[in-house]
């Protein structure tokens, strides 16, 4: 027998959680505007301790705490397993992927990377979360995907015997469980939607409008009485975010290796963040002029990133590259904060009519 659930390839893949949940989400159409409304916001967070910078898009939580793509999306149900509770049970995880596939619900499980060729690690003690979606009995193999060697968001066939070797050495090697992301075990599936705060306005044109004009005027750093977030000192939500990127790139060795795959994850980022930009400009809003200034955005973005790119592969940057960089930066500001006032201005005439 064979099984496959719907995937979608993410529109965001600088970070396999969100990705992930993405790559369900996206098989629904009603689900877009939920996905652009959250996403729409950037934060970046200085992270002291590793001395970097991570950027994560939309939610209510500081970054790397995805739980609004799981818990408290409207859009899907989670269940959640003990890895250790799972092994006391004397399951076999690959009947329990099976089941729950039969079910339509995707598996979600810490995996020992050593197990699975595309990850390329030897270190037995090297884990990642690793979403499966289908199998095939007959090629004995399940359908799985994750960020691999290379750093690129992909697809994959493993087999039942190496995804079983590498679910089992995590629980063997007494590995840590990762309870604050995601979660030993997760099945995920579609939900109808209920009539509640979470969910009930999405579908509704006008209050789309409302709940993006929140978010914008978010991004340009304005303060909402109807709409807050959790504060921190150490986080940077929206337009003001790029004064730390700024000071980031003026004063950090970049290129250097233990930094390269943060700095992958962060300039991904900035050029997905654009593109969410403009499908806002086109989906919701429906505005050729916004859409074209958008897309100004993700070519400005990209010449950032492939910046960025060149000087890590090179390994060095001299001080008059980082200054082109850091002006980049100053006109991806400059034009990303005309764009977010002109939407405003559009929202306003469309709520006006």
């Amino acid at each position: 027998m064979k099984k496959v659930l719907p995937v979608e390839y993410p529109i965001v893949t600088g970070y396999p959680v969100i990705a992930n949940a993405l790559s369900i989400l996206q098989t629904q159409e009603k689900t877009m505007n939920w996905i652009l409304l959250n996403l729409i916001v950037p934060i970046v967070l200085y992270d002291a301790e590793s001395d970097k910078v991570l950027i994560d898009l939309g939610g209510d939580h500081t970054p790397w705490n995805t739980r609004y793509l799981y818990d408290d999306c409207p859009y899907l149900t989670v269940y959640r397993y003990d890895r250790t509770w799972f092994h006391e049970q004397n399951q076999d995880i690959i009947t329990f992927i099976k089941w729950n596939i039969d079910n339509n619900k995707y598996i979600y499980t810490d995996v020992c990377r050593k197990f699975i060729s595309e990850y390329q690690s030897s270190n037995p003690e090297r884990m990642h979360d690793l979403f499966i979606y289908g199998y095939d009995d007959e090629a004995q193999a399940l359908f799985g995907s994750d960020f691999f060697h290379g750093e690129k968001y992909q697809n994959i066939t493993i087999s039942f015997d190496n995804y079983r070797k590498a679910f089992e050495a995590v629980e063997e090697q007494q590995l840590p469980h990762r309870i604050e992301q995601t979660t030993d075990i997760m099945a995920i599936t579609n939900r109808e939607l209920f009539n509640t705060w979470l969910a009930v306005d999405y579908e509704d044109p006008e209050s789309v409008l409302e709940i993006l004009k929140e978010r914008l005027l978010e991004c340009l750093g304005k303060a909402n009485a109807s709409y807050m977030r959790l504060g921190d000192e150490k986080v940077v939500y929206g337009i003001n975010s790029y004064g730390l990127l700024q000071k980031y790139f003026e004063d950090k060795d970049f290129y250097e290796s233990e930094y390269s795959y943060y700095n992958c994850m962060l300039i991904q980022f900035l050029v997905e963040h654009k593109g969410i930009l403009l499908k806002i400009c086109t989906d919701l809003l429906k505005s050729d002029e916004l859409a074209v200034q958008a897309e100004e955005l993700i070519n400005l973005a990209n010449m950032v990133k492939g910046f960025v790119l060149k000087s890590m592969i090179r390994r060095t940057c001299s001080s008059a590259e980082r200054e082109k960089l850091i002006d980049y930066l100053k006109k991806l500001k400059e034009q990303e904060t005309g764009l977010l006032q002109n939407m405003l201005t559009h929202i306003d005439a469309l709520i006006s009519h």
